[in-house]
């Protein structure tokens, strides 16, 4: 009998159990022939400030190399950078020169799909939702030019402790009112055109997704479309894992954080990710705190 398979997924929050939760999905109904373990790894730091309160990009990395090298005792077949921010920290960590395993990013994901959908719909913009550290780095902007994407197509906006706002509570009014604020800036500084595309730059956003569509199409009298790289990554490693026979046995998931999540943050993604993936709310509710991570 082969060994598990191990997969760790890690992020700077809770915003990518999504991608989790339709990674379990996905490898559930292929029903495969022995077990793959999804371990979850929440990355952010401290209790009192997370990634983008840090000095500089230089700051950040150290940290996220710490998380990096825990992870990589936990013996992992793969990793998988579900954030954008830590995406980008990426290349900055010690850990990148010589990583013992395969290690897969969401920038590349949201990079394709922006381009495709822009490809295919000549007379769309897309405004670029992301962290000040995305958004910052221009990262995305600049791949999408090097793809051939005219930059007078693309806008890009910070929409600054929205990630945290909707960690904290996706249904409270701090959230609310930075969806708006965001909302703003995205409709002032969308580029012309039929279409509107907001790139959700940051997997929390996915949640709400809907939410920020509507405010944005309040806004204005153009279609306003919401292009979420997530799901596209799922299924990118998910045609990788069967490829290589890495999706194969029953699932199971099990959620690590340095930092204490609360009962209302637990509790509101829970209920956001359970219709997807119940066994990856069932880790959220029962996680496991440890505060030496890394």
């Amino acid at each position: 009998m082969p060994a598990d398979s191990h997969i760790v997924i890690t992020d700077s929050g809770l915003g990518g159990l999504s991608i989790c939760a339709a990674l379990e999905r996905s490898l559930r109904q292929a029903r495969p022939a022995r077990a793959v373990r999804l371990t979850y790894v929440n990355a952010w730091p401290f209790d009192d400030r997370g990634y983008n309160d840090l000095p500089d990009n230089d700051a950040r990395a150290r940290v996220f190399d710490a998380a990096l090298a825990r992870i990589a005792q936990m013996q992992p077949d793969r990793i998988l950078i579900a954030c954008n921010t830590l995406s980008i920290l990426y290349p900055r960590t010690v850990f990148s020169r010589n990583p013992p395993v395969p290690v897969h990013g969401i920038v590349d994901a949201g990079v394709d799909l922006f381009v495709q959908r822009l490809a295919a719909d000549p007379d769309a913009s897309i405004v670029l939702l992301g962290t000040k550290t995305t958004i910052e780095s221009r990262v995305h902007e600049e791949r999408l030019g090097q793809k051939g994407i005219d930059p007078r197509r693309i806008a890009a906006v910070s929409c600054h402790g929205l990630a945290g706002a909707i960690e904290h509570d996706v249904d409270g009014p701090r959230a609310a009112a930075l969806i708006g604020e965001c909302a703003l800036r995205a409709a002032s500084a969308a580029p012309p055109g039929s279409v509107v595309f907001l790139g959700l730059c940051c997997t929390h956003y996915g949640y709400v997704a809907d939410r920020l569509v509507d405010a944005v199409s309040a806004l204005g009298s153009r279609r306003v479309l919401a292009l979420d790289p997530n799901l596209l990554l799922t299924a990118e490693l998910v045609a990788d894992a069967a490829t290589t026979e890495l999706a194969r046995g029953s699932v199971s998931v099990e959620l690590v954080s340095k930092v204490t999540l609360s009962e209302t943050a637990r509790a509101g993604i829970a209920r956001l990710v359970e219709p997807v993936s119940a066994a990856t709310a069932s880790a959220l509710l029962s996680y496991a705190h440890v505060p030496d991570l890394f």
